[in-house]
């Protein structure tokens, strides 16, 4: 598949990006540099034909693992090492979605362990007095960050002309993407774009996604339930959460081809009367032999 790659310098994060987030942020995006009317057009676009789909990012040259039926490994050492496998690279995932996980057996991410590995830590801060401007007494909080500290590749394939979304990407990174960004978590920088060929098995009998979708039908799913927060002004509205749902992670993989395209999350009340809030879940499919 061809698509166009952005490559993010990410630091500490929340969470890595996911496409319904970073998706969530560019219509923020439209929202305050073009206006509400601009925003229900973009809206409208995605609700019936979306001009573009997006990935969520992964540590550059790597794509996640595909869920696929599990080798039968003897050794116990193998084993584990190939249950840790998060991450593959562009040659690795190419060989086991045409050959299934026996691939992996003679990959550099196992033998050599190469693969790119996430770090989670927890980070410390003090409460500041915004009267005085000074650290409060006996006000500690601690937060899960991710350390990610490299470069990260966001898919995009293109249906329609989306100039734009370079310059978008760099303004989200400048002001921060996810959660705690008021406390500097979450900026990134646009270090590079690049057109290039994502690998496909011929003749598919599955699929498997890139971005988080709705599960249906027969595969082979990750699946969460995902609790997320609403963003831009209607983050300080009385219920600052989306209506919860069941959705199939990155690497799953799927008998069809799935569907699911915008889901409606407004909560109850609404952030502002008349609004609908929606969530992308577009799947980013390529073709895999199982």
């Amino acid at each position: 598949m061809r698509v166009k790659a952005f490559h993010l310098a990410l630091g500490s994060l929340s969470a890595p990006p996911t496409a319904p987030t970073l998706w969530g942020h560019l219509a923020w995006w439209v929202r305050y540099t073009q206006g509400e009317a601009a925003l229900k057009e973009w809206l409208e676009a995605f609700r019936h034909d979306p001009p573009f789909l997006l990935s969520s990012a992964f540590p550059q040259g790597y794509l996640p693992r595909p869920l696929l039926p599990p080798i039968q490994v003897p050794d116990t050492l193998q084993r584990k090492a190939l249950k840790g496998l998060r991450y593959l690279s562009l040659e690795t995932f190419g060989r086991v979605i045409r050959e299934g996980e026996k691939a992996l057996l003679e990959a550099p991410e196992l033998k050599e362990q190469k693969a790119p590995k996430v770090t989670l830590a927890a980070q410390t801060r003090v409460g500041i007095a915004r009267a005085t401007g000074t650290a409060q007494e006996g006000i500690l909080f601690t937060h899960r960050v991710y350390w990610l500290n490299q470069t990260w590749t966001v898919y995009v394939q293109l249906r329609r002309e989306a100039a734009y979304l370079e310059e978008a990407l760099r303004q989200i990174g400048t002001f921060g993407y996810g959660g705690m960004a008021s406390v500097g978590l979450g900026r990134f920088e646009v270090v590079g774009t690049q057109e290039l060929e994502l690998p496909e098995a011929p003749n598919p009998t599955h699929y498997v996604t890139l971005s988080p979708t709705l599960p249906k039908g027969e595969g082979y799913w990750a699946l969460e339930t995902y609790w997320g927060r609403l963003g831009g002004h209607y983050a300080q509205a009385e219920t600052p959460f989306k209506r919860p749902y069941l959705r199939a992670k990155e690497g799953s993989v799927f008998r069809e081809k799935p569907t699911a395209g915008l889901l409606d999350v407004t909560p109850e009340p609404a952030p502002e009367a008349g609004v609908r809030v929606w969530e992308y879940l577009y799947p980013f499919c390529l073709g895999v032999r199982v």
